[in-house]
């Protein structure tokens, strides 16, 4: 049996406000193994970002955890105070943000930042030591060591985005969560910061779960795949096997969506909007605008099982 780097159990997000609770994540179940790439899919506001949030504890009031585990090679991290939590941080399971320019800080130079990094989790390294090795960090992901002493601002996009890379991977950890990695980057530099990222990832072995909005990149990266939608998980497939036969029917609709360069077919869209997570509707979530909808559809909730051999789908047509 494979083992796992990541797990997650029945986990539930909610963001608290005076006309209820937003439920952003609602009850979902993931599996991670060791050195796997593993992408999160689906539209705004399905509860990607706060998922992977919430895997490295950094959900803040009105939101909390209601409930659920996330099993980090066996340790629940729900159960850790904040001072072992912070310990984990960068060094088991670290975090690429979304927005690389709003996560450096812009009066302090790129080498000092990552110092930090590595100093607030006790490595006691000489300062030249230090140095050396975020210059090899900086090496790995395709930046000049002179990068170690510049500013934010003398960067480009994908440079920063590549800083943010080497400050993940700094302590080797074996977690790596990319949130939406390349959404602020041109075509080019995306092709750049991906290429980047698979290769450092192999380089260290880590598991990736990288999480975006591009199913035509997610498709060229990732080992298996997770469809969300309106905080609960759609389907989990391998992704050769979720593009060619999709089994979620928001699936389908999704891979429909994706233009082809290799044949001209009429682009299919999604009927209608999301729900609003203050009052999601009864039964199958997703209902109100799915095409083979039933009564049972929508009134009882569809169970998240394996319908075939490593193929996940939360739906009534599979029973």
């Amino acid at each position: 049996m494979t083992e796992l780097a990541l797990k997650v159990e029945d986990l539930k997000v909610w963001y608290w406000t005076d006309r209820g609770p937003v439920k952003a994540v609602d009850g979902i179940d993931l599996e991670v193994k060791k050195g796997e790439r593993f992408g999160i899919v689906g539209e705004s506001g399905c509860g990607k970002s706060t998922t992977a949030m919430t895997l490295l504890r950094l959900i803040k009031p009105p939101g909390s955890v209601e409930q659920g585990r996330i099993l980090l090679d066996g340790d629940n991290l729900l159960d850790l105070n904040d001072e072992q939590m912070r310990s984990v941080r960068w060094s088991r399971i670290s975090l690429i943000p979304q927005g690389s320019m709003n996560s450096l800080n812009p009066v302090v130079k790129i080498g000092s930042q990552i110092t930090d990094a590595v100093t607030a989790h006790g490595d006691s390294v000489a300062r030249a030591e230090a140095k050396a090795k975020i210059i090899e960090m900086l090496g790995m992901v395709g930046l000049p060591a002179r990068v170690y002493n510049m500013y934010p601002h003398e960067l480009s996009g994908g440079m920063k985005q590549r800083v943010c890379i080497a400050m993940a991977i700094i302590l080797q950890p074996q977690v790596i969560i990319a949130d939406e990695p390349t959404s602020a980057l041109d075509v080019v530099v995306q092709r750049v910061v991906t290429q980047t990222l698979i290769k450092v990832q192999e380089r260290l072995g880590a598991a990736l779960v990288i999480i975006g909005h591009d199913m035509g990149l997610l498709a060229q990266l990732v080992d298996r795949l997770a469809v969300m939608y309106a905080g609960k998980v759609a389907e989990v497939s391998p992704a050769e096997d979720i593009y060619k036969d999709p089994l979620h029917p928001y699936t389908q609709l999704l891979i429909g969506s994706v233009p082809s360069v290799k044949e001209k077919k009429p682009l299919e869209g999604i009927p209608g909007l999301p729900p609003t997570l203050l009052a999601p509707p009864p039964g199958c979530i997703f209902h109100p605008r799915c095409p083979h909808a039933t009564e049972r559809c929508r009134a009882e909730v569809p169970q998240y099982r394996e319908v075939r051999p490593g193929r996940m789908v939360a739906c009534h047509l599979y029973e």
